[in-house]
């Protein structure tokens, strides 16, 4: 048995290798760079297209890539971006945007997520509409969430480390971020890809930015390979009376069975559950 076990080491075709996945989420306003965090997770030498006007992710995307050093697969998940509107119908279609990427999710066979990643803009600044838009996905997503949670400021290619620290400490004074500060128990993080005008005009700022957002994935990549309690979208359910309701509605339509077609959610609510990032 042992020769034929090592004949297929050396001779056989097509050998398998057990790997263990990671799920991570992407979720942010529209245009602060999320499919680029998704590329500079697999590629950091990747050119992010210019910037349009228009949300570049319309619909939930998944991508997977295998991490060949760990053997680790991270599936990674973009998502349409929020908060376009500034009218009454902002709610609605957001959590419409939510529900389908974990409607997405299920078919998948995604039933729970390592890192939830809030993804705001270096470039626009951290103003009181990225902070009112995490605070309405706290209340909508559930206090479990942050314990999986972290925050991503993107375009920051060009920040040393002095900058970044700085930064960071600005955010914790903030009167508004320090409502929120505490909810993201994995950490602050920053994110960015190569300049491409730097790069058409073959400026030595390149290769800086290069090793910065290579430091950058490493980092990222590190703290995804670090969870080891995932969170199960039903635990989300559990702790959020709205997307509870909404979530039941969604897998009583869905062929897979979940624990709240006839149990309730937890019996707290949305104020006493959010006040305690305050």
């Amino acid at each position: 048995m042992r020769s034929i076990e090592r004949d297929f080491k050396l001779y056989g075709k097509y050998p398998t290798k057990q790997v263990e996945h990671k799920n991570i989420l992407l979720i942010g306003r529209t245009r602060t760079g999320k499919s680029t965090i998704k590329s500079l997770l697999i590629d950091p030498t990747v050119i992010p297209n210019e910037l349009t006007l228009k949300s570049g992710t319309r619909d939930p995307h998944f991508q997977a890539f295998h991490l060949q050093d760990n053997d680790m697969v991270l599936n990674i998940i973009d998502t349409p971006g929020l908060f376009e509107h500034s009218n009454n119908e902002v709610d609605i279609r957001d959590n419409d945007i939510i529900l389908k990427t974990i409607g997405f999710c299920i078919n998948m066979e995604i039933t729970k997520f390592h890192a939830i990643c809030f993804c705001v803009s270096l470039a626009a600044g951290i103003n009181q509409e990225d902070i009112r838009s995490i605070e309405l996905l706290i209340e909508y997503l559930g206090p479990e969430t942050s314990k999986n949670a972290c925050l991503i400021i993107t375009r920051s290619e060009s920040l040393e480390e002095g900058q970044r620290k700085r930064l960071k400490n600005e955010l914790m004074e903030d009167a508004c971020f320090k409502k929120i500060g505490t909810f993201f128990k994995l950490g602050v993080y920053f994110s960015g890809a190569i300049n491409g005008d730097d790069l058409n005009r073959g400026s030595d700022n390149v290769y800086h930015q290069f090793c910065t957002i290579s430091d950058y994935r490493e980092q990222l990549i590190e703290v995804f390979l670090k969870v080891n309690d995932p969170l199960p979208i039903e635990a989300m359910a559990a702790t959020s009376k709205k997307f509870c309701e909404e979530y039941r509605s969604l897998s009583q339509n869905s062929q897979r069975p979940n624990q709240f077609q006839n149990n309730s959610y937890q019996t707290f609510s949305h104020k006493q559950s959010f006040d305690q990032y305050r």
